[in-house]
Formats: structure tokens, sequence, C-alpha cells
């Protein structure tokens, strides 16, 4: 337990004040999507996800950038009061790059074997996911080609 406890002093040492307010905006935009998926209808969601994607900022090194998003809404996960699977993550991800400008696919796939049917979300930046392992394109079967085109958007 210390040890843990420790780690997690050490970390957050490291965090610089740009990093404390990501995690900061991470963990409440997490907490938003968690309960907007339990509410709201997913286009409706999807829709005012593409819709604070705006232009204001554009990142010279986007894919590191996102990386580094990715980090933080991780850790705020981990540090949230509810359970956050892969959706309000994958959301929250993809809104927090959009405001910086940073144009992501929320990617939505299946898994089908014989136990049952697995489902996961993710965001891809240039074609490439962010946050994931490299093979998840393999793993999952993309309903649609990505969660955009799913919506007609």
């Amino acid at each position: 337990m210390w040890k843990s406890f420790r780690h997690k002093l050490q970390t957050a040492s490291q965090l610089s004040s740009d990093d404390w307010l990501g995690l900061l905006e991470a963990w409440w935009v997490l907490l938003g999507y968690s309960l907007a998926i339990r509410l709201v209808k997913f286009d409706r969601l999807k829709k005012f996800s593409l819709r604070n994607n705006n232009k204001r900022m554009i990142q010279a090194d986007g894919l590191a950038f996102a990386w580094g998003r990715q980090r933080l809404v991780s850790m705020a996960a981990r540090l949230h009061l509810l359970s956050m699977t892969c959706l309000p993550r994958a959301l929250t991800l993809h809104w927090i790059l959009g405001r910086q400008g940073i144009t992501t696919q929320l990617c939505i796939g299946i898994n089908k074997s014989s136990t049952g049917m697995l489902a996961h979300a993710w965001v891809e930046l240039g074609g490439q996911a962010i946050g994931e392992p490299e093979d998840i394109t393999e793993r999952f079967a993309l309903l649609q080609g990505n969660a955009e085109e799913s919506l007609g958007e």
C-alpha cells in the first residue's frame, strides 16, 4: 500500500501546472460523459462532441500532445469516483483534442468470439490509435469504419 502511495506522490510531483489543469479538465469531462452516456442518445452525444471541435489552436506536434492528453485522461479515470470504461475515456479524449484543433476519429469496434461479444472504443489520430496496443484494429472490427461514419457525419 505505501509503495503504491509513494509512487502516486512521485507521479503527482512530476506533473506541470499545465498537466494539473489537463488532469482536472479530464476528470470533469469524464464525469460529464459518464452521466451523459446514461441519459442521452449516442447520436446526440456524438454531435455534441463534434460541435466542440474548434480550430482555435493547432498543435505543432499533435501526436505527442494527443499521447500526453491520453495519459492524463487515463490518470483521471483511475482517480475517478465512478468506474470509467473505454467509451467515456474515448469521448473525453476526442473532445479534449478537438478543443485544441486536433482532428481525431472516434472508433468503436467489436470482437465476436465463442465466449461472446466484446466492444471497445478508442481514438485515432492520423490512423494511429492513441493509448492502445498496435494490434487494436486486428482485435476489434470497426463498426462501419468509425463512429463519425456510422452516424452519417
